[in-house]
């Protein structure tokens, strides 16, 4: 009995050794990470600004992938454009949109082409978009205001490429369609053909559709994935050394919005938040970079999303495009990082989206769950809580 207790308590401190030096091996991990990530980043010295015109002059297409419901990264856009207005030693041919549709194009043009910014065509453009309400964000009207201040400051014309086929309108209205091409590949097809004639696009769009990666959803009926290529996608393969992706530094974006976080930096972080805090040690300085080599490159697309494969995800028999050793740097080229995660908010309502016509339309959408402008500030709120805040200091309910 005696020597039972010893054993027993032999266990004990054998577990409880291990569990120290499983903590601390970790902790060592932890900390050599972050050092490699922060000794990268100290030496990068291009602010974001100047690397995304870097990149626009060595390619012909710069993907700059953006986190929906986000103010900043809508801003970001504005700002750049009304930074290099005045630059003559490149041209940005083409600003591809995500949020329009192709049967905009010809307003979009009328606009862009107007000695007068054309508020009421802009408005139009976002009521199309592909959203049961349209984009109807005061950042994003920001967006097409300063591209029209960036075509009269360059006296060229510089195109705003409504992305979206037809069908997507026809499809939320309702209304009878003939479905083409998927959202993505119709996306490529536009922009691939400003490539085949050498000019400069930036398609600025959710990260999902910049990154180079597969959308796909599994069929239970025949046992396969049904597998679409993203617009990044299908143009790194088109063009694989024409065209650069960047992503936007953010936090992780769930359907709803960003995922809150009760920590300081009130939204989920990436992977393992280690390069938030490299960046933080750094003094947040706002830096462009290449990943190629670098920390960032080698982060694995699991860890960097926080999910886990299941074996349906990882079978070789299915269909399935996913695999276990897929990194950050296989779906994107370079990262922009111009604020903490912590410091962004939400995007601001433009109530002058919603006439009288269109909340007919988003009547008819919503199956009149939507009649007046309150009921579809209460809709928003119910899909997106993300944007409350704003929501509740315009309602009256």
């Amino acid at each position: 009995m005696k020597h039972q207790k010893h054993y027993k308590r032999f266990l004990f401190l054998l577990a409880m050794l291990l569990t120290v030096t499983f903590a601390v091996a970790q902790t060592d991990e932890r900390t050599k990470k972050q050092k490699d990530y922060l000794s990268f980043i100290q030496g990068q010295t291009i602010s974001p600004f100047d690397y995304l015109s870097q990149k626009i002059k060595q390619y012909n297409v710069v993907s700059l992938g953006e986190d929906h419901w986000i103010k900043d990264h809508m801003l970001f856009l504005a700002d750049y454009l009304d930074y290099v207005a005045n630059d003559t030693t490149f041209h940005i041919d083409a600003l591809a949109w995500e949020s329009g549709n192709s049967i905009d194009q010809k307003k979009a043009d009328t606009l862009m082409m107007s000695k007068t910014f054309r508020e009421d065509l802009a408005l139009q453009i976002l009521r199309d978009a592909p959203e049961t309400y349209g984009w109807p964000y005061k950042e994003a009207l920001e967006d097409i205001k300063a591209l029209w201040r960036y075509n009269r400051a360059q006296g060229k014309f510089t195109r705003l490429l409504l992305l979206d086929p037809p069908y997507m309108l026809q499809l939320l209205d309702g209304d009878k369609y003939e479905y083409t091409l998927s959202r993505d590949q119709s996306t490529a097809n536009k922009i691939a053909g400003y490539v085949g004639s050498n000019r400069k696009v930036l398609y600025y769009a959710g990260l999902s559709h910049t990154m180079r990666q597969f959308h796909s959803s599994y069929n239970s009926k025949s046992g396969m994935y049904n597998v679409q290529a993203t617009a990044g996608k299908i143009l790194s393969v088109l063009y694989p050394n024409r065209v650069f992706s960047i992503k936007l530094w953010g936090g992780l974006m769930g359907s709803n919005g960003y995922i809150p976080s009760a920590d300081d930096f009130r939204w989920e972080r990436s992977s393992d938040g280690l390069a938030d805090e490299a960046f933080r040690c750094n003094g947040n300085r706002p830096v462009g970079f290449d990943i190629a080599g670098s920390p960032f490159a080698n982060i694995l697309i699991s860890d960097f999303f926080h999910f886990q494969y299941s074996e349906r995800m990882l079978s070789k028999s299915n269909g399935s495009p996913f695999r276990a050793n897929e990194s950050l740097g296989d779906r994107v080229d370079g990262i922009i990082f111009f604020r903490p995660v912590n410091e962004f908010s939400i995007p601001h309502i433009e109530p002058k989206m919603f006439d009288d016509v269109f909340l007919k339309r988003i009547e008819k959408r919503t199956k009149g769950e939507v009649k007046t402008l309150n009921d579809l500030y209460l809709y928003i709120k119910k899909n997106h809580p993300i944007l409350s805040e704003d929501l509740d200091s315009l309602s009256t309910y």
